[in-house]
């Protein structure tokens, strides 16, 4: 079949149809051959593309609404003491004879508690900032938490100026207050609590103040730089802010910082405060950056925010670590057969100071490892010594028995325990017999290599003294 007229035919290919054998030639046709139609193709084309992305976007529109829409669940109820005593002024709980107690957070009650006992009082708690649901967000750990009724009071810093109390100071607000201390190893918060109208048994508050952080309890290396978390939620308002670490029963301040003056009258070198508000929800991040911690940092860490109608806190624990670093000399130990020797393994760099230092002993370097008692002599370990940067060294010595021909082979190990290693460190050296230790296979294969390489470089440099010998062959 020819081309029709416009056609382009690029190349034919035969299609057998029926049993006559007819071979019709199929012209392939590009889109050269109709701009037009191609034009109006690739339009219906771009077309359909734009339906289908409207149609995405729409859809897609819709269901942001109804997720946005749609309330997310309320927290758990969390299970409390309510204790009698009253607090320390908006602080910590104090003490006293405690009760069950009940928070419910964002007018729900009918999600049922933990099991427990029966509360005697439920707080309906308004929570604006989230301060607190983040304890009854499954999954979860039963938190623990305290309830303790207050007489917040308008306090400041010793070291600033007083916060002058204004309208929203407890005497004007009134109403009964508590200090709520709740956590969870991973969370934990301290808020001020401003109770209103209730009905018997349950007593609506709502969160005036909430010192909060996601790092309650941290473990780091020395000199790893690290990160003490600590934010508040509160109306806005002037605030005065202080770290504080307390470490073997003496305190110092840290860290002071008055937002009125945007000034920081108390500084201690290598902490630095990582300020910041997250998108005007009024939850302000009061983060303690500590750049290179060292044994001597190991505390408490306590996060004071003052505000006008009164101050709170929360409080954070560091331990420091430092894995220990172990060595064991002689490395090559090679003793004269009738003499002793003595193995001393040195244990440095550790924190904190608890380490386990011990010696094993494995017969011709095989079967299990057993307590050297028959191979030993005597045994000693020093005291700690501290170094400048507060971590501790120590070492362990092993003075063993004069050595016998059975004893060529064994090997003596140095294990340290301590609580900065995930298992036990071991380090162990071979007892050589002088005089009865044969040629190892390393050392024949490094003779062998070696001889290998030389020929190779001298047929290499003197080519012509293989010559004769080979014209020799040829000729015979």
């Amino acid at each position: 079949m020819q081309a029709q007229k416009g056609q382009i035919c690029t190349g034919t290919s035969s299609l057998h149809l029926g049993s006559g054998g007819f071979i019709i030639n199929i012209c392939e046709v590009t889109e050269e051959a109709w701009p037009q139609r191609s034009r109006k193709r690739k339009q219906r084309r771009a077309m359909a593309a734009g339906l289908r992305l409207l149609l995405a976007g729409l859809f897609w529109s819709q269901f942001r609404v109804e997720f946005a829409a749609s309330p997310p669940p309320s927290p758990a109820p969390v299970r409390c003491a309510l204790l009698e005593g009253e607090g320390r002024g908006g602080g910590l709980p104090g003490g006293g004879k405690a009760r069950p107690a009940l928070l419910r957070f964002g007018g729900d009650a009918e999600t049922p508690p933990e099991p427990g006992p029966e509360p005697e009082v439920t707080f309906s708690v308004s929570d604006p900032w989230g301060a607190l649901t983040p304890l009854g967000v499954p999954p979860r750990a039963p938190p623990s938490c305290e309830l303790n009724p207050t007489n917040p009071q308008t306090v400041s810093a010793p070291w600033s100026r007083p916060l002058h109390p204004d309208a929203r100071s407890p005497q004007a607000a009134g109403g009964q207050w508590w200090v709520a201390a709740v956590g969870t190893p991973q969370y934990s918060a301290t808020a001020l609590l401003q109770g209103g109208t209730g009905t018997e048994g349950t007593i609506t508050a709502a969160v005036s103040l909430a010192v909060l952080t996601n790092t309650p309890t941290l473990r780091v290396r020395v000199g790893s730089p690290t990160h003490l978390h600590c934010a508040f939620a509160a109306p806005p308002s002037p605030f005065i802010l202080e770290w504080r670490h307390q470490s073997r029963g003496a305190g110092r301040v840290l860290l002071a910082y008055d937002s009125s003056t945007a000034r920081a009258p108390r500084t201690t070198p290598g902490a630095e405060l990582l300020l910041g508000t997250r998108d005007g929800d009024g939850v302000t991040a009061v983060t303690l950056r500590l750049v290179r911690p060292s044994p001597g940092d190991e505390g408490t860490y306590i996060c004071s925010v003052f505000l006008p109608h009164g101050h709170t806190q929360t409080v954070l624990q560091l331990d420091v670590f430092e894995p220990p670093k172990v060595t064991l000399s002689p490395k090559n130990l090679v003793v004269t057969p009738g003499t002793s020797a003595e193995l001393q393994c040195h244990v440095s760099g550790f924190y904190p100071l608890d380490v386990t230092v011990t010696w094993q002993h494995r017969a011709g370097g095989s079967g299990p490892s057993r307590s050297p008692r028959d191979t030993v002599m005597d045994s000693w370990t020093s005291g700690h010594r501290q170094a400048a940067d507060g971590t501790y060294s120590r070492t362990a010595a092993a003075r063993l028995i004069p050595a016998r021909p059975q004893h060529h082979g064994d090997v003596y190990s140095c294990v340290v325990t301590h609580t900065a290693l995930a298992k036990p460190m071991r380090v162990s050296v071979r007892l050589l017999l002088a005089g009865t230790e044969g040629p190892h296979l390393e050392d024949i294969t490094g003779l062998f290599l070696v001889a290998f390489i030389l020929c190779g470089l001298i047929r290499w440099l003197y080519p012509t003294a293989a010559r004769p010998e080979e014209e020799t062959k040829k000729s015979q």
